[in-house]
């Protein structure tokens, strides 16, 4: 691994990231975040939606992190700092560390959570939806365990985590299929939680005359392309009219596998893409 060119928490950080896969997004990809989905996460990495406000929580949790971390050192007595690193086999996969000492290769995740997950870490779990985000930093920084040290102004409590090598193999292989998705433009799975629901009269007649009409145009498009068959056998491979309509047979060109030109090979052709076309699709649930 290797420091990031940038600094945390700074405007160039925040461009720097957002065409890589950083720990904060490890939960929302392995669908354990409770604030995001992955959907919501890629329309924000590909410039479709903004970065999402800071709550008061999260804005406690920044005020407080410097003074987390000096108990943190208090306690342990090892000597920490906020760091970002870089996986060197992997270039957009970073981690954005509260606390990391090189010389002796330990980090440390700092939260200042909400009360029910305090009380969890005080009892000496750490809360399931952060697995992910800290096992993200043991991928990146090749470490074999992480510290997570949960904080407010009366207690606090420090629990080591070790590496899970499967758990890590399944992390890795969910973040390369989402940079994918980033990289071509192809939105991931969406969950009910992308989807708006709308109960009021107004919506429900027309969702029940779209159906009706859905239906139906399912019916007749069976039926033509049944006959359409029909028709190109009786024509028997010559063009054919009568009755109105004609048969008409045409030669066209295959598509271009792009994949298969060895000149293209480490060509980026998302630079030659047009603009975003918006599309909208009706489908029954």
């Amino acid at each position: 691994m290797k420091k990031a060119p940038v600094k945390q928490n700074t405007p160039e950080w925040l461009e720097f990231r957002k065409d890589k896969i950083g720990s904060s997004d490890a939960p929302i990809i392995m669908g354990s975040s409770p604030w995001a989905t992955p959907y919501q996460l890629w329309e924000y990495k590909v410039g479709l939606r903004g970065e999402t406000e800071k709550n008061e929580a999260m804005k406690r949790g920044n005020a407080l992190e410097p003074q987390a971390r000096a108990e943190f050192i208090k306690q342990s007595g090892i000597y920490v700092e906020p760091e970002a690193r870089i996986n060197l086999d992997r270039h957009w996969q970073i981690a954005s560390l509260d606390g990391y000492n090189e010389e002796r290769s330990i980090a440390v995740e700092i939260k200042v959570p909400g009360q029910k997950d305090h009380e969890e870490a005080l009892s000496g779990k750490i809360p399931e939806k952060y697995i992910p985000q800290l096992q993200h930093i043991m991928a990146v920084c090749s470490l074999n365990f992480v510290f997570y040290f949960s904080y407010n102004e009366t207690s606090s409590k420090i629990i080591t985590l070790e590496r899970d090598e499967a758990f890590i193999q399944k992390l890795i292989k969910a973040e390369e299929e989402f940079y994918q998705c980033m990289v071509h433009f192809e939105p991931p799975c969406m969950d009910e939680r992308d989807y708006v629901l709308r109960e009021d009269a107004e919506w429900n007649t027309k969702a029940k005359q779209w159906m009706a009409l859905n239906s139906r145009l399912k019916e007749i498009e069976l039926a033509e392309d049944s006959i359409r068959k029909e028709l190109i056998q009786l024509a028997s491979s010559r063009n054919t009219q009568g009755a109105g309509i004609r048969v008409k047979k045409s030669i066209r060109k295959g598509r271009v596998d792009y994949n298969q030109i060895p000149e293209l090979k480490d060509v980026d052709l998302n630079i030659y893409r047009k603009g975003k076309i918006e599309c909208w699709t009706i489908e029954k649930k």
